[in-house]
């Protein structure tokens, strides 16, 4: 059973344009996504799904430098996207990332795609009750086929599993809460604005030291012990709320 996380990725961002290849601690945020997805134990393969648009061509080339595989496929339907990268990778089972989590949790990825291997009759898994930006979600090429089929509107193919979350009667789903030490919503920790980029800045100039990725724990602690950085990623989570 092979076990592929398709990142998708794209330059053209509307907020913050070549976000994914912004640096954090003089490197790209995608190399460090990359690196984490890479850490989770639970994976065989790491895919980045990319339009095939010529304004994404600086992106592929320098994807090419990260030992990835680079799918390039629809630009808007991102769902056939990500159809066309788990055919390519063979994948049987799916964790789904995106370009603006550079702190994405392997440990939820290991929890995530363990349970699907451990239950065959899941479609679905995702964990909830953490900070924005950590989790993944992890489903079965079964589950990605049927959606498919089923989702035809654009919002639904543009966002990979979003008929799946409001119609969850065709599909077996399982939500988890995190491990503990992950169970803390209070954060945005995610990459859409300017303001998001000077959090996860200060994090990784705090943090990274170019040998490892960065623990989650350090992080938490970090936020907990600088007023000013747990304030400001304190507000950003209330105005994405808002």
């Amino acid at each position: 059973m092979k076990r592929v996380a398709i990142l998708q990725a794209r330059l053209d961002s509307s907020r913050f344009p070549g976000k994914v290849m912004a640096e954090l601690k003089g490197k790209p945020v995608i190399s460090h996504i990359i690196d984490r997805l890479k850490a989770a134990s639970e994976i065989d393969e790491v895919c980045v799904a990319i339009p095939s648009e010529h304004k994404e061509d600086s992106l592929a080339d320098a994807l090419a430098g990260m030992d990835v595989t680079v799918v390039r496929g629809h630009a808007s339907d991102v769902l056939a996207r990500y159809i066309q990268a788990a055919y390519e990778t063979k994948a049987d089972i799916i964790v789904r990332a995106t370009g603006d989590n550079p702190l994405v949790a392997t440990e939820v990825i290991d929890q995530q795609v363990g349970l699907l291997q451990s239950e065959p009759e899941l479609d679905y898994v995702i964990t909830e009750g953490m900070s924005t930006g950590l989790t993944t979600e992890a489903f079965t090429l079964k589950t990605l086929e049927k959606l498919d089929f089923l989702a035809k509107h654009p919002d639904h193919r543009e966002h990979v599993t979003l008929y799946l979350r409001r119609n969850p009667g065709p599909f077996v789903m399982r939500r988890l809460d995190p491990p503990a030490h992950l169970a803390n919503a209070n954060y945005r920790l995610t990459l859409d604005t300017a303001e998001d980029y000077k959090v996860l800045g200060s994090i990784y100039d705090h943090l990274y030291d170019g040998s490892a990725i960065v623990d989650l724990k350090d992080v938490f602690k970090l936020l907990e012990g600088d007023s000013e950085l747990q304030l400001a990623a304190r507000q950003q989570v209330s105005l994405a709320a808002g």
